[in-house]
């Protein structure tokens, strides 16, 4: 179910916003809110929903375990087999497909059939992100620091807690569950539903207005890169790297909303990451709950910067290679994440971020970058990122915009010209929900943002993240 759709937004929400607050006993709202929260991970399919539940009782059940053991080598294996179970699930389904496409291709290149009768299969949504909440309670626990919780509803609620289940963002259990069930006793917090319902409009318009516009022009052209111009060629770039931001923030911003209704705050997940003066900054502000999760439970673990100066620069690529997989099975995500690695390490190396200069130029090479980056992430094939990136650094297909028609090309300017005010000259949710003041004005301008938005739902127009 979609958050821009009219089943969630007419339907599902306002009867379990209702439920929650006027019908269900406080004793009952947690599991009230596991069963809700479950059917809507179902209404796309029932039949994932087992590995999930799985998922969750599995690592909730390790958790008491290590935590009641005193044996320190039982600890660690079961911390282990913690983490290979997961990652097990987690490997088998977003990387099976291919395991399978890339062995085909080897075993037809040395003249042998293709592996017959084997399908592909199909990745259940947000398993990279219940996996990775999940997993990271059985590793706190081993460290020691936090209890094992008691019951496990709580736990359950918090992990499938449908406003950040599917693509996160990547909510700790410790900053959530207290929430969770202190919200279940106390009344409704209007600042916190006002707040959400700013938070949650904001996220839908940046999603439906600006996204799926800037996502309409672009895609067709994309799909032709062997003919476009090199002026399309960038317009693509610029046009992708615009739509992610708007699309991913535009899903944490509504997360963040529909979490505030129910009394919870999530963490931030964006801070204007385009305004960033360095890679290393952009990842500070970049899907911020993905970047710590990395850094406290894989760069840590692989021992950060405690082992020596060539080690620390290893842990670093190699934190930032494994994350672009995360992203998906694909070696364009490897690719991209060896490529943010290597710039990491090279800052890193050069001290560049202690270097003075002049931060437009700084901040407008960073985003030469990212943009870069971004190409390689989108590219669906090495295929097509080759010929992307040719039509980019040669003046051979010209400056003219051949193969956007005249209605993409004025949805596309006017998307773009938003997008760059909201990025550059614009504060970000997160700070305007610091000079947060209800007024009417404000009420007026969210309901016609909201209509005008509600008049292209919809559409086919999934989440890009939902992908990964």
């Amino acid at each position: 179910m979609l958050f821009t759709s009219y089943e969630f937004l007419f339907l599902f929400f306002p009867i379990v916003l209702i439920l929650f607050y006027l019908v269900i006993p406080k004793r009952f709202k947690l599991i009230f809110i596991l069963i809700a929260s479950c059917f809507f991970y179902g209404f796309w399919s029932f039949k994932f929903l087992p590995l999930l539940l799985i998922t969750i009782y599995t690592d909730f059940y390790l958790g008491k375990i290590i935590a009641e053991s005193k044996d320190e080598k039982k600890r660690k294996a079961l911390v282990v087999f913690s983490v290979v179970l997961n990652l097990t699930f987690l490997g088998f389904f977003k990387y099976f497909n291919f395991f399978l496409d890339n062995t085909n291709s080897i075993l037809a290149l040395l003249g042998y059939a293709k592996l017959a009768g084997v399908g592909k299969i199909i990745l259940p949504l947000g398993i990279s992100f219940y996996t990775f909440q999940s997993m990271s309670y059985t590793i706190d626990v081993y460290r020691s620091k936090f209890k094992p919780y008691k019951h496990f509803v709580p736990f359950a609620a918090y992990v499938t807690f449908f406003p950040h289940l599917i693509a996160g963002p990547i909510v700790r259990h410790s900053q959530m569950v207290t929430q969770l069930s202190e919200s279940c006793e106390k009344p409704i917090n209007i600042d916190f539903v006002t707040r959400g319902i700013v938070f949650f409009v904001i996220g839908l318009t940046k999603k439906i207005l600006i996204a799926d516009n800037i996502a309409a022009s672009i895609n067709p052209v994309i799909s032709m890169m062997s003919v476009v111009t090199t002026l399309e060629a960038w317009a693509c770039a610029l046009g992708y790297t615009f739509q992610l931001y708007f699309d991913f923030s535009g899903y944490t911003d509504m997360a963040i909303g529909l979490g505030l209704i129910f009394g919870v705050r999530f963490p931030q997940n964006f801070n204007s990451p385009y305004k960033s003066f360095s890679i290393t900054d952009f990842w500070r502000r970049w899907h911020m709950t993905l970047s710590f999760w990395l850094r406290d439970y894989l760069y840590i673990s692989l021992g950060g910067n405690r082992q020596g100066v060539v080690r620390t620069y290893w842990n670093l690529f190699l934190t930032m290679l494994l994350g672009g997989l995360w992203h998906g099975a694909s070696w364009t995500y490897v690719l991209w994440g060896g490529f943010h690695g290597l710039l990491l390490v090279v800052e890193k190396y050069f001290h560049l971020e202690q270097r003075p200069a002049k931060v437009f130029l700084r901040t407008t090479l960073t985003f030469f970058l990212v943009v870069v980056g971004w190409v390689i992430f989108r590219a669906e094939s090495m295929d097509l990122l080759t010929v992307w990136m040719s039509k980019l650094f040669s003046l051979e297909g010209g400056w003219k915009l051949v193969h956007f028609t005249a209605r993409t090309r004025d949805r596309f300017a006017a998307a773009m010209v938003i997008g760059t005010i909201l990025v550059w000259f614009c504060k970000n949710t997160t700070e305007l929900d610091k000079l947060f003041k209800p007024s009417a004005k404000l009420a007026i301008g969210l309901a016609i943002a909201f209509f005008i938005s509600a008049l292209f739902l919809g559409s086919d127009s999934p989440f890009l993240y939902f992908q990964f």
